[in-house]
Protein backbone atom coordinates (compact mmCIF):
# COMPACT_ATOMS: atom_id res chain seq x y z
CA UNK A 1 0.00 0.00 0.00
CA UNK A 2 1.50 3.28 -1.14
CA UNK A 3 1.02 6.71 0.37
CA UNK A 4 2.98 9.33 -1.57
CA UNK A 5 5.97 10.13 0.66
CA UNK A 6 6.23 13.65 -0.75
CA UNK A 7 2.75 14.61 0.49
CA UNK A 8 1.37 15.47 3.91
CA UNK A 9 -1.91 16.62 5.43
CA UNK A 10 -2.06 20.23 6.61
CA UNK A 11 -4.81 22.48 8.03
CA UNK A 12 -5.29 23.75 4.46
CA UNK A 13 -5.54 20.31 2.91
CA UNK A 14 -3.05 17.86 1.50
CA UNK A 15 0.15 19.39 0.13
CA UNK A 16 3.24 18.17 -1.71
CA UNK A 17 6.94 18.80 -1.35
CA UNK A 18 9.25 18.57 -4.35
CA UNK A 19 12.02 16.60 -2.66
CA UNK A 20 12.30 14.36 0.42
CA UNK A 21 12.27 16.41 3.65
CA UNK A 22 11.81 19.61 1.63
CA UNK A 23 9.19 22.26 2.42
CA UNK A 24 5.59 21.69 1.43
CA UNK A 25 5.17 23.69 -1.76
CA UNK A 26 2.02 22.87 -3.71
CA UNK A 27 -1.57 21.90 -2.83
CA UNK A 28 -2.73 18.52 -4.04
CA UNK A 29 -5.04 18.14 -7.00
CA UNK A 30 -7.84 16.84 -4.74
CA UNK A 31 -7.37 19.75 -2.34
CA UNK A 32 -7.70 22.27 -5.18
CA UNK A 33 -10.68 20.49 -6.73
CA UNK A 34 -12.29 20.43 -3.27
CA UNK A 35 -12.43 24.24 -3.26
CA UNK A 36 -15.54 24.03 -5.42
CA UNK A 37 -18.71 24.86 -3.48
CA UNK A 38 -20.75 21.80 -2.50
CA UNK A 39 -24.02 23.29 -1.31
CA UNK A 40 -25.75 19.90 -1.56
CA UNK A 41 -23.64 18.64 1.34
CA UNK A 42 -25.45 20.89 3.82
CA UNK A 43 -28.68 18.99 3.30
CA UNK A 44 -26.88 15.65 3.44
CA UNK A 45 -25.15 16.56 6.71
CA UNK A 46 -28.53 17.49 8.20
CA UNK A 47 -30.08 14.24 6.96
CA UNK A 48 -27.29 12.13 8.46
CA UNK A 49 -27.54 13.97 11.81
CA UNK A 50 -31.32 13.56 11.98
CA UNK A 51 -30.97 9.88 11.05
CA UNK A 52 -28.60 9.31 13.99
CA UNK A 53 -30.94 11.17 16.34
CA UNK A 54 -33.84 8.95 15.24
CA UNK A 55 -31.67 5.85 15.74
CA UNK A 56 -30.96 7.00 19.30
CA UNK A 57 -34.69 7.50 19.87
CA UNK A 58 -35.42 4.05 18.46
CA UNK A 59 -32.91 2.56 20.91
CA UNK A 60 -34.87 4.13 23.78
CA UNK A 61 -38.07 2.64 22.36
CA UNK A 62 -36.47 -0.83 22.21
CA UNK A 63 -35.03 -0.54 25.72
CA UNK A 64 -37.75 1.08 27.88
CA UNK A 65 -36.22 -0.18 31.11
CA UNK A 66 -33.01 1.78 30.38
CA UNK A 67 -34.67 4.81 28.83
CA UNK A 68 -34.85 6.92 32.00
CA UNK A 69 -31.15 6.47 32.77
CA UNK A 70 -30.16 7.19 29.17
CA UNK A 71 -32.31 10.34 29.01
CA UNK A 72 -30.73 11.51 32.26
CA UNK A 73 -27.25 10.91 30.86
CA UNK A 74 -28.04 12.81 27.69
CA UNK A 75 -29.45 15.70 29.67
CA UNK A 76 -26.30 15.93 31.78
CA UNK A 77 -24.04 15.76 28.71
CA UNK A 78 -25.90 17.74 26.08
CA UNK A 79 -22.72 18.95 24.38
CA UNK A 80 -21.38 15.42 24.06
CA UNK A 81 -24.68 14.23 22.61
CA UNK A 82 -24.73 17.09 20.11
CA UNK A 83 -21.20 16.21 19.02
CA UNK A 84 -22.16 12.57 18.58
CA UNK A 85 -25.16 13.47 16.42
CA UNK A 86 -23.20 16.03 14.37
CA UNK A 87 -20.41 13.49 13.77
CA UNK A 88 -22.71 11.15 11.83
CA UNK A 89 -21.80 12.51 8.39
CA UNK A 90 -18.02 12.84 8.97
CA UNK A 91 -17.89 9.32 10.40
CA UNK A 92 -19.75 7.92 7.39
CA UNK A 93 -17.42 9.79 5.05
CA UNK A 94 -14.35 8.47 6.87
CA UNK A 95 -15.65 4.90 6.74
CA UNK A 96 -16.35 5.18 3.01
CA UNK A 97 -12.93 6.76 2.41
CA UNK A 98 -11.18 3.98 4.35
CA UNK A 99 -12.91 1.35 2.24
CA UNK A 100 -12.02 3.21 -0.94
CA UNK A 101 -8.40 3.36 0.19
CA UNK A 102 -8.43 -0.40 0.80
CA UNK A 103 -9.76 -1.08 -2.70
CA UNK A 104 -7.19 1.30 -4.19
CA UNK A 105 -4.40 -0.43 -2.29
CA UNK A 106 -5.51 -3.88 -3.40
CA UNK A 107 -5.83 -2.77 -7.04
CA UNK A 108 -2.40 -1.14 -6.78
CA UNK A 109 -0.94 -4.41 -5.54
CA UNK A 110 -2.57 -6.18 -8.48
CA UNK A 111 -1.21 -3.60 -10.92
CA UNK A 112 2.37 -3.86 -9.66
CA UNK A 113 2.51 -7.63 -9.08
CA UNK A 114 0.36 -8.72 -12.00
CA UNK A 115 -1.50 -11.16 -9.74
CA UNK A 116 -4.87 -10.72 -8.09
CA UNK A 117 -4.50 -10.47 -4.29
CA UNK A 118 -6.27 -13.23 -2.38
CA UNK A 119 -8.39 -12.90 0.77
CA UNK A 120 -5.37 -13.22 3.06
CA UNK A 121 -3.57 -10.39 1.28
CA UNK A 122 -6.66 -8.17 1.42
CA UNK A 123 -6.96 -8.90 5.14
CA UNK A 124 -3.29 -8.06 5.68
CA UNK A 125 -3.67 -4.70 3.93
CA UNK A 126 -6.80 -3.93 5.97
CA UNK A 127 -4.97 -4.83 9.19
CA UNK A 128 -2.06 -2.59 8.21
CA UNK A 129 -4.50 0.26 7.67
CA UNK A 130 -6.09 -0.42 11.04
CA UNK A 131 -2.72 -0.39 12.81
CA UNK A 132 -1.18 2.59 11.05
CA UNK A 133 -4.20 4.80 10.36
CA UNK A 134 -6.90 3.68 12.78
CA UNK A 135 -9.10 2.56 9.89
CA UNK A 136 -11.99 0.10 10.29
CA UNK A 137 -12.09 0.62 14.05
CA UNK A 138 -15.85 -0.01 14.06
CA UNK A 139 -15.65 -3.00 11.71
CA UNK A 140 -16.97 -6.00 13.62
CA UNK A 141 -16.69 -8.61 10.87
CA UNK A 142 -13.34 -8.60 9.02
CA UNK A 143 -14.57 -11.37 6.73
CA UNK A 144 -17.47 -9.20 5.57
CA UNK A 145 -15.03 -6.38 4.86
CA UNK A 146 -12.85 -8.70 2.77
CA UNK A 147 -15.94 -10.01 0.96
CA UNK A 148 -17.02 -6.46 0.05
CA UNK A 149 -13.55 -5.73 -1.27
CA UNK A 150 -13.57 -8.92 -3.35
CA UNK A 151 -16.79 -7.81 -5.04
CA UNK A 152 -14.97 -4.68 -6.22
CA UNK A 153 -12.01 -6.81 -7.35
CA UNK A 154 -14.37 -8.96 -9.41
CA UNK A 155 -15.43 -5.82 -11.24
CA UNK A 156 -11.82 -4.74 -11.64
CA UNK A 157 -10.97 -8.14 -13.10
CA UNK A 158 -13.71 -7.71 -15.70
CA UNK A 159 -12.32 -4.28 -16.61
CA UNK A 160 -8.84 -5.75 -17.07
CA UNK A 161 -10.20 -8.53 -19.28
CA UNK A 162 -12.34 -6.21 -21.40
CA UNK A 163 -9.90 -3.31 -21.89
CA UNK A 164 -6.51 -5.04 -21.61
CA UNK A 165 -4.68 -1.96 -20.26
CA UNK A 166 -0.90 -1.77 -20.23
CA UNK A 167 0.19 -0.13 -16.97
CA UNK A 168 2.88 2.47 -17.67
CA UNK A 169 2.79 4.02 -14.19
CA UNK A 170 1.07 3.02 -10.94
CA UNK A 171 0.36 5.55 -8.16
CA UNK A 172 2.44 8.15 -9.96
CA UNK A 173 2.82 11.71 -8.70
CA UNK A 174 2.64 14.52 -11.26
CA UNK A 175 3.45 18.22 -10.90
CA UNK A 176 2.64 21.48 -12.65
CA UNK A 177 5.03 24.29 -11.72
CA UNK A 178 3.33 26.92 -13.85
CA UNK A 179 -0.01 26.70 -12.04
CA UNK A 180 1.46 25.32 -8.82
CA UNK A 181 -0.02 21.97 -7.91
CA UNK A 182 0.85 18.30 -7.60
CA UNK A 183 -1.11 15.09 -7.26
CA UNK A 184 -1.05 11.34 -7.66
CA UNK A 185 -2.97 9.44 -10.30
CA UNK A 186 -3.90 5.82 -9.67
CA UNK A 187 -2.45 4.74 -12.98
CA UNK A 188 -1.27 5.87 -16.37
CA UNK A 189 -2.29 3.20 -18.84
CA UNK A 190 -2.01 2.48 -22.51
CA UNK A 191 -5.13 1.08 -24.13
CA UNK A 192 -4.50 0.29 -27.75
CA UNK A 193 -2.32 3.16 -28.91
CA UNK A 194 -3.83 5.69 -26.49
CA UNK A 195 -2.21 6.81 -23.22
CA UNK A 196 -4.67 7.79 -20.48
CA UNK A 197 -4.86 8.70 -16.80
CA UNK A 198 -7.04 6.23 -14.88
CA UNK A 199 -8.53 6.72 -11.42
CA UNK A 200 -10.40 4.06 -9.45
CA UNK A 201 -13.57 5.20 -7.69
CA UNK A 202 -15.81 3.27 -5.29
CA UNK A 203 -18.35 6.06 -4.77
CA UNK A 204 -22.06 5.51 -5.34
CA UNK A 205 -21.84 7.27 -8.69
CA UNK A 206 -19.31 8.99 -10.92
CA UNK A 207 -19.55 12.71 -10.23
CA UNK A 208 -18.89 15.22 -12.98
CA UNK A 209 -16.44 17.15 -10.83
CA UNK A 210 -14.02 14.21 -11.08
CA UNK A 211 -13.18 15.87 -14.41
CA UNK A 212 -11.33 18.58 -12.48
CA UNK A 213 -8.96 15.95 -11.10
CA UNK A 214 -8.62 14.32 -14.50
CA UNK A 215 -7.80 17.52 -16.37
CA UNK A 216 -5.23 18.49 -13.74
CA UNK A 217 -3.37 15.22 -14.34
CA UNK A 218 -3.61 15.62 -18.11
CA UNK A 219 -2.18 19.17 -17.91
CA UNK A 220 0.66 18.26 -15.54
CA UNK A 221 4.15 19.14 -16.74
CA UNK A 222 6.33 16.44 -15.18
CA UNK A 223 6.27 13.10 -13.45
CA UNK A 224 7.62 13.51 -9.90
CA UNK A 225 9.27 10.49 -8.29
CA UNK A 226 9.57 9.93 -4.55
CA UNK A 227 13.29 10.76 -4.55
CA UNK A 228 12.49 14.20 -5.95
CA UNK A 229 13.62 13.33 -9.45
CA UNK A 230 11.47 14.28 -12.40
CA UNK A 231 10.73 12.60 -15.70
CA UNK A 232 9.03 13.66 -18.88
CA UNK A 233 5.25 13.72 -18.69
CA UNK A 234 3.70 11.44 -21.32
CA UNK A 235 1.26 12.97 -23.76
CA UNK A 236 -2.09 11.95 -22.31
CA UNK A 237 -5.09 11.83 -24.61
CA UNK A 238 -7.45 12.13 -21.66
CA UNK A 239 -8.61 10.70 -18.36
CA UNK A 240 -11.25 8.23 -17.26
CA UNK A 241 -12.68 6.66 -14.13
CA UNK A 242 -12.80 2.95 -13.40
CA UNK A 243 -15.98 2.88 -11.34
CA UNK A 244 -16.36 -0.14 -9.06
CA UNK A 245 -19.85 0.12 -7.52
CA UNK A 246 -21.08 -1.70 -4.43
CA UNK A 247 -23.39 -3.93 -6.48
CA UNK A 248 -20.45 -5.27 -8.47
CA UNK A 249 -19.33 -4.95 -12.06
CA UNK A 250 -17.59 -1.87 -13.41
CA UNK A 251 -17.98 1.17 -15.61
CA UNK A 252 -15.23 2.85 -17.62
CA UNK A 253 -16.34 6.49 -17.59
CA UNK A 254 -14.48 9.02 -19.77
CA UNK A 255 -14.03 12.52 -18.35
CA UNK A 256 -14.16 15.81 -20.19
CA UNK A 257 -10.68 17.35 -19.91
CA UNK A 258 -10.69 20.37 -22.19
CA UNK A 259 -9.67 24.00 -21.82
CA UNK A 260 -12.91 24.93 -20.03
CA UNK A 261 -12.36 22.33 -17.31
CA UNK A 262 -8.74 23.38 -16.84
CA UNK A 263 -9.73 27.03 -16.55
CA UNK A 264 -12.09 26.09 -13.70
CA UNK A 265 -9.27 24.18 -12.02
CA UNK A 266 -6.91 27.16 -12.41
CA UNK A 267 -9.53 29.41 -10.81
CA UNK A 268 -9.90 27.03 -7.89
CA UNK A 269 -6.12 27.02 -7.48
CA UNK A 270 -6.24 30.83 -7.21
CA UNK A 271 -9.08 30.53 -4.68
CA UNK A 272 -6.95 28.17 -2.59
CA UNK A 273 -4.23 30.85 -2.33
CA UNK A 274 -6.71 33.48 -1.15
CA UNK A 275 -6.18 34.48 2.52
CA UNK A 276 -9.47 36.06 3.66
CA UNK A 277 -8.22 36.98 7.14
CA UNK A 278 -5.70 39.37 5.58
CA UNK A 279 -8.47 41.36 3.88
CA UNK A 280 -9.95 42.88 7.05
CA UNK A 281 -7.56 45.75 7.86
CA UNK A 282 -7.00 47.66 11.09
CA UNK A 283 -9.88 49.98 12.10
CA UNK A 284 -9.52 53.54 10.77
CA UNK A 285 -9.14 56.38 13.29
CA UNK A 286 -10.52 59.14 11.06
CA UNK A 287 -11.54 59.78 7.40
CA UNK A 288 -7.96 60.45 6.29
CA UNK A 289 -6.72 57.24 7.90
CA UNK A 290 -9.57 55.36 6.19
CA UNK A 291 -8.61 56.71 2.76
CA UNK A 292 -4.91 56.03 3.27
CA UNK A 293 -5.59 52.50 4.39
CA UNK A 294 -7.75 51.80 1.34
CA UNK A 295 -5.15 53.26 -1.02
CA UNK A 296 -2.36 51.24 0.58
CA UNK A 297 -4.40 48.07 0.21
CA UNK A 298 -4.74 48.75 -3.54
CA UNK A 299 -1.12 49.75 -4.00
CA UNK A 300 -2.09 53.36 -4.71
CA UNK A 301 -0.48 55.18 -1.80
CA UNK A 302 2.02 56.83 -4.17
CA UNK A 303 -0.87 58.83 -5.64
CA UNK A 304 -0.90 60.96 -2.47
CA UNK A 305 2.77 61.85 -2.64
Amino acid sequence: MTTPSLSADTPRGRMYRLEPDGPLMYPSITTVAGMRAKDFLQGWYATMASKRALEMYAWLDRNPARAAAEISRVTRDRWGTQKRIAAAAPEYTRTAADFGTLVHAVCEEWGTSGTRPDAAQIGAIAEQMRTEQGAFAAERDPRALISRAEVRLDGYARFLDDFQPEFLEVEQTVVNHTVGYAGTTDAIVKIGNTVLSADIKTSKKVRGDYALQGVAVCRAELLLDEDGGTREMPDLTGAFVIHLPEAGGYQAVPLRTGDAEFEVFRSLRAAWSFEPDDCALEPAQDPKDLLLSLLRSKGGIDALS
